[in-house]
């Protein structure tokens, strides 16, 4: 029978990295509609002096949201890795104790 207590923090964990995928997947947003304000010279027009700084920024934005997106999504991925991970090892303790008796 498995250990309630182990569930709940299997369940936790779990809970866990839904929230990190769903950060993950707006990070993911905020990315794709950052890569939308690029623009180009024609598009500037009377600005293409501050073109060059807007494009850092657009830079710089875009390559911190983009990987944001993929950190939270490693972060929910080991999460689920552990919680899988103390379940089987739940099993394989429980396995080896009821052998021993």
């Amino acid at each position: 029978m498995a250990d309630p207590d182990l569930k709940v923090i299997t369940d936790g964990i779990r809970t866990d990295a839904r929230m990190w995928d769903a950060q993950s997947t707006l990070l993911g947003g905020i990315h794709n509609t950052v890569e939308g304000l690029r623009m180009t010279r024609l598009e500037a027009g009377l600005f293409q002096v501050l073109l060059s700084a807007y494009t850092d920024a657009v830079n710089q934005i875009s390559s911190r949201t983009s990987e944001g997106r993929d950190r939270t999504k490693e972060v929910a991925d080991t999460l689920v890795v552990n919680a899988r991970a103390y379940e089987d090892h739940e099993v394989d303790t429980t396995k080896s104790v009821e052998k021993a008796y």
